[in-house]
């Protein structure tokens, strides 16, 4: 058995790094190759095409939508406080908003939450339930497109 440690880089767009790149790996197996070299280097360039539909339009830039983000509305117990190992709720209405994406996203104390659930209920109207690990400051944020809702960044606290 031959145990090897990797370097992998992952960049995009040029010199910058994705990030967490360069990831370490470590690989074990049978050795396939006969080389000796300490210092093996393999690289790929993986060059991005524009989609584009049958009717040859461009889908490559963000669709442009109508919207209000001032005019949505969140309600529930999840946009102030939750409990660890709980389903911690909250609802947002989009339906006088627009056309848009909607986009939540919970960081915790150290890291991001593992678990945000978001269910379109119908009409624009949207259940989010999360679920948190750990004690402490959480940071909610509630998008409409681009545009933070009214009241976003929401500041949760986990007793």
């Amino acid at each position: 058995m031959d145990h090897r440690s990797y370097l992998i880089s992952i960049k995009y767009g040029g010199p910058q790094h994705i990030v967490g790149s360069p990831f370490k790996a470590k690989v074990s197996g049978p050795r396939l190759s006969g080389g000796h070299n300490l210092h093996e280097t393999s690289s790929v360039l993986v060059e991005t095409v524009t989609k584009t539909s049958a009717m040859g339009v461009a889908f490559a830039s963000f669709p442009k939508f109508s919207s209000d983000a001032s005019k949505v509305v969140s309600r529930g117990a999840g946009l102030s406080k939750a409990f660890i190992g709980q389903k911690n709720t909250f609802t947002v209405d989009c339906s006088k908003a627009g056309t848009n994406m909607l986009m939540v996203g919970v960081h915790g104390p150290k890291t991001p939450c593992e678990e945000v659930y978001v269910k379109h209920m119908g009409n624009r109207m949207y259940n989010v339930t999360y679920t948190v690990k750990e004690q402490g400051s959480y940071i909610l944020i509630v998008k409409w497109g681009d545009e933070n809702i009214p009241g976003s960044p929401f500041h949760v606290i986990v007793p």
